[in-house]
């Protein structure tokens, strides 16, 4: 029949001779399944990604003021020729021209600071020698 007694229950147990049951080592970490799977989902592949290239960043030096406001000054007589061409010069000529003479001032004095700085690098340079 299909039913055991207690006794012979009891007996089949002492009479074993293998280990007890012990349940395997876990080497499974849900964080990093989590983060793997996560990845799949985001990236398509649970492989790292290549890193991308790093830009190269291009530095221009900074441009000459001095030469700034000449190109300046340039673009203010351009537009009064065109103003001129079109009949409309006596309008604009007034403002174009305090602008210019504003620049003119300003390269004035970055000359004044240019010579200074020439001066004084020509007076520290005939002391060294």
């Amino acid at each position: 029949t299909g039913v055991k007694s207690l006794q012979t229950i009891e007996l089949e147990i002492a009479n074993d001779t293998s280990e007890p049951y012990k349940p395997p080592v876990v080497t499974y970490d849900s964080q990093k399944e989590k983060e793997r799977l996560n990845a799949i989902l985001i990236y398509g592949t649970d492989k790292p990604l290549p890193k991308p290239k790093p830009t190269p960043v291009i530095v221009k030096p900074p441009k000459d003021r001095f030469i700034e406001i000449q190109e300046e000054i340039e673009e203010r007589r351009e537009f009064m020729k065109e103003m001129e061409g079109l009949g409309q010069a006596e309008e604009h000529r007034q403002r174009i021209e305090t602008e210019i003479s504003q620049y003119i001032r300003e390269m004035e004095v970055i000359d004044r600071k240019r010579n200074e700085e020439l001066r004084n690098l020509k007076d520290t340079t005939k002391g060294n020698i």
